[in-house]
């Protein structure tokens, strides 16, 4: 798991207490901050990082579809990333579905807030222009979010929307391309008349036999199942070619 990458493990403990600011100094200003979307490959998950460590870091997650569930874990002093320290907040989803992460803090000297996701494929993500950070092998730390705060004494709110894509692959099909709108009008037009073609003559040739007393009740029945197969067959390939009246 790419947790292990993080160390959180060997630091929960002390990760999930932290310090209350509160009693240590005195709150003077309030900032709350929304970050763009995100969305992760199957397995990914979100990361973020201040440096130095704040104070009173909190964190909540609300997912959008309550049976979706995640793992929440916050780290108030990781120094494997820089000697200086960090405080970590880390949010795993179990699964495909879209979470809203709020983060609490405070702090009381400038800091730099990085917000990334953490991967074992930095190149799947070729929109991001963050520099990939190694965590461990084979495990790195893309940043979405790299922003220095010089307000002192301050509460801080981030909030972003994660959302983790399915790993499930489109099974192909011999019918999944798609034609162009022009050659699937001419097409379906191409068959359609072919079909009509048939059914007129049909029963054309079937309604003179009736004049001459050629025609049977049984032989009426067979025309009037030949168009019904007719109409499906023109429903079908408007379906199939991506034909659409509108």
């Amino acid at each position: 798991m790419l947790l292990v990458a993080l160390a959180v493990s060997s630091q929960a403990a002390a990760a999930l207490s932290t310090t209350n600011a509160a009693s240590l100094f005195k709150v003077k200003n309030s900032i709350n901050i929304n970050f763009a979307s995100v969305k992760l490959n199957y397995g990914d998950y979100v990361a973020m990082f201040l440096t130095p460590p704040v104070y009173d870091l909190q964190a909540t997650v609300m997912p959008y579809n309550l049976s979706e569930t995640y793992d929440l874990h916050l780290i108030s002093n990781y120094t494997q990333l820089n000697s200086a320290g960090s405080s970590l907040v880390v949010m795993i989803p179990s699964g495909p579905g879209t979470y809203n992460l709020s983060v609490t803090f405070i702090s009381k000297a400038p800091f730099v807030l990085q917000y990334g996701i953490v991967t074992q494929n930095y190149t799947a993500y070729p929109h991001l222009a963050g520099k990939p950070v190694v965590l461990a092998t084979g495990v790195w730390f893309l940043p979405i979010v790299t922003e220095s705060y010089q307000s002192n004494y301050t509460a801080y709110t981030f909030t972003s929307s994660v959302t983790e894509l399915s790993d499930a692959k489109p099974v192909p099909s011999a019918f999944s391309f798609k034609f162009p709108s022009v050659v699937s009008l001419t097409i379906f037009l191409v068959i359609s008349a072919l079909l009509i073609y048939v059914d007129a003559f049909v029963v054309s040739d079937t309604y003179w036999k009736e004049k001459s007393q050629e025609a049977s009740r049984k032989r009426w029945i067979g025309v009037i199942l030949l168009v019904a197969f007719t109409l499906l067959i023109i429903y079908w390939s408007m379906g199939l070619l991506g034909v659409k009246f509108t």
